[in-house]
């Protein structure tokens, strides 16, 4: 068993996932970077924080805490799990543990068990340990007659587009690295940050594109024969996956659309991130698991995603950490959505990213070095909607020449007064310059 997941809890926002400043006074394991963003995810965190000062402490050696999503009651539970092993293979959780009765189920085969995510808000111990959340379900969720899972209803708002049914348990594991460099799944204890983690995912699981076989990045092969009929329609918006540099290698695709449900949890975000709000394209970003096809590899790499880091980047001339970003929250893939809950164009992604890697990031690494030769006032002069719409229009017609569907792309923004016009001119030169054109 590891010892404590204290040392693993990553100090940031469970809500906004910006750099926290403190945690929740009731229970402790919940950390936010405001007041505001501490009520925002009270609608979420107020059905279990009360109970977790009851499962703080192990009762012995071989327990674990998990958290338990019953069919029958509006509130999830912290449960303590019996370990039957502590080393795992990370694909049969469920044996070494004695869940077969919180389930409803009186035989192994009965139950299903799926890996399900990394956590976006832990942080591992440097170097040693990564953590995992797995679930496991009822086989036969679907067809056996299970009743929808009230719980994860009631912390979902209704809004998932899965029909969750039956009982579902989530557990945890980490990999520790033995001496000899191997790494060993082993148990370990839920905390509300964890909870949270499972709100998001409880809220996206389940794309369903119709006319095609697609349950989704990781299906429960077990429950997608009936997703379709199970189905919750509702008004939809366009987000976009940012792949990881393994999935982006394999399959040609960085940024990839898709559609989710209006106001779903993972929505559930008081600010966008301020380097996109400044720039005004305000976005919000999120975990998405990996292909389970490519996720060994894409762990082999360390799930390494070079860009989407820089929407992170922080902006307050006035910080210590003006220009950097809190390290170890993005990895593997990600989900960009507008804070607005307007359509994201994948074009208009790529272009913010492009952008704030050609431009504004040279522009900031000159302001920390020894002498600057840019002044923090001139990054922030970077940072206006109608510098990124220039750019956008001379990059739009750049990737045109070899992309036919960049010719396409609608407008960034729309800007008619003369102030405005003339503020497009200013990017000119210095983009020109670095696009070589």
């Amino acid at each position: 068993m590891a010892n404590s997941t204290k040392d693993r809890v990553v100090e940031v926002c469970a809500n906004c996932l910006l750099p926290a400043t403190h945690h929740c006074r009731q229970c402790g394991s919940s950390w936010y970077c405001s007041a505001k963003c501490q009520r925002a995810d009270w609608v979420y965190h107020k059905h279990l924080c009360p109970k977790f000062k009851d499962f703080k402490e192990r009762p012995d050696s071989k327990s674990v805490r998990a958290i338990f999503f019953p069919d029958d009651d509006k509130t999830p539970k912290f449960v303590w799990l019996k370990s039957n092993d502590k080393v795992l293979d990370a694909k049969c959780v469920s044996e070494k543990l004695e869940v077969a009765e919180l389930l409803g189920v009186t035989v192994e085969e009965q139950m299903g068990q799926q890996e399900v995510m990394r956590s976006l808000r832990r942080a591992a111990k440097p170097g040693s340990s990564t953590a995992r959340t797995h679930l496991i379900v009822r086989e036969d969720g679907l067809i056996d007659g299970s009743k929808p899972n009230l719980s994860i209803g009631t912390i979902t708002k209704g809004n998932f587009l899965f029909s969750w049914r039956g009982p579902v348990l989530a557990v945890l594991t980490t990999l520790e690295e033995t001496h000899n460099g191997n790494a060993n799944p082993t148990l370990d204890d839920m905390t509300m940050t964890d909870y949270r983690d499972l709100v998001d995912f409880f809220g996206t699981y389940g794309k369903y594109v119709e006319g095609q076989e697609d349950f989704g990045p990781t299906s429960f092969w077990w429950l997608a024969p009936v997703l379709k009929q199970e189905m919750i329609t509702r008004p939809q918006i366009q987000v976009v996956k940012i792949s990881c540099d393994v999935e982006q290698r394999l399959t040609g695709l960085k940024y990839n659309p898709f559609n989710i449900g209006e106001g779903h949890p993972a929505m559930a975000c008081l600010q966008p991130l301020p380097i996109t709000a400044s720039l005004g394209l305000p976005l919000i970003m999120r975990r998405f698991p990996t292909d389970d096809s490519m996720r060994a590899e894409a762990e082999a790499a360390g799930n390494s995603n070079a860009g989407p880091e820089l929407l992170l980047m922080c902006i307050d001339p006035k910080s210590q950490l003006w220009g950097k970003a809190p390290k170890g929250l993005v990895q593997g893939n990600m989900v960009a959505m507008r804070h607005d809950q307007e359509d994201l164009h994948q074009h208009h992604l790529e272009t913010l990213l492009m952008y704030l890697l050609q431009i504004v990031y040279p522009a900031v690494e000159e302001t920390l070095q020894p002498e600057p030769k840019r002044e923090r006032a001139e990054v922030l002069d970077m940072l206006h909607p109608s510098r990124l719409d220039w750019y956008f229009r001379v990059f739009r017609k750049e990737r045109s020449q070899h992309d036919e569907r960049w010719k396409n792309t609608p407008d960034l923004f729309h800007f008619e007064n003369k102030e405005a016009k003339s503020a497009l001119k200013q990017l000119t030169s210095e983009f020109e310059l670095n696009m070589g054109l």
